[in-house]
C-alpha cells in the first residue's frame, strides 16, 4: 500500500515540486537560511514564482494521483 502511494507521488511533477518546497520551508523554519540569502522584498517574488510553478504544473497534469 505504501509502496504504491510512493510510486504515484514519484511520477507526479506537481507533488515532487511541492515536496521540494516543503523541504525548503522546513529548512527555513529551523535555520533562517533563506533570510540570509534573500532580502525581504525578494520573498514576495519567490512566493509569486512558487504559485506560478504550482499552477503551471497543475495545468500540465492531466490525471490524478489515483489514476497513476
Amino acid at each position: 500500500m505504501i509502496k504504491k502511494w510512493i510510486s504515484r507521488i514519484a511520477r507526479s511533477k506537481t507533488m515532487l515540486a511541492f515536496i521540494a518546497i516543503d523541504i525548503a520551508g522546513i529548512i527555513q523554519l529551523n535555520s533562517d537560511f533563506l533570510s540570509t540569502v534573500l532580502t525581504p522584498s525578494q520573498f514576495g517574488w519567490v512566493l509569486l514564482i512558487v504559485g506560478l510553478i504550482g499552477k503551471t504544473l497543475r495545468t500540465i497534469t492531466s490525471t490524478s494521483l489515483k489514476d497513476k
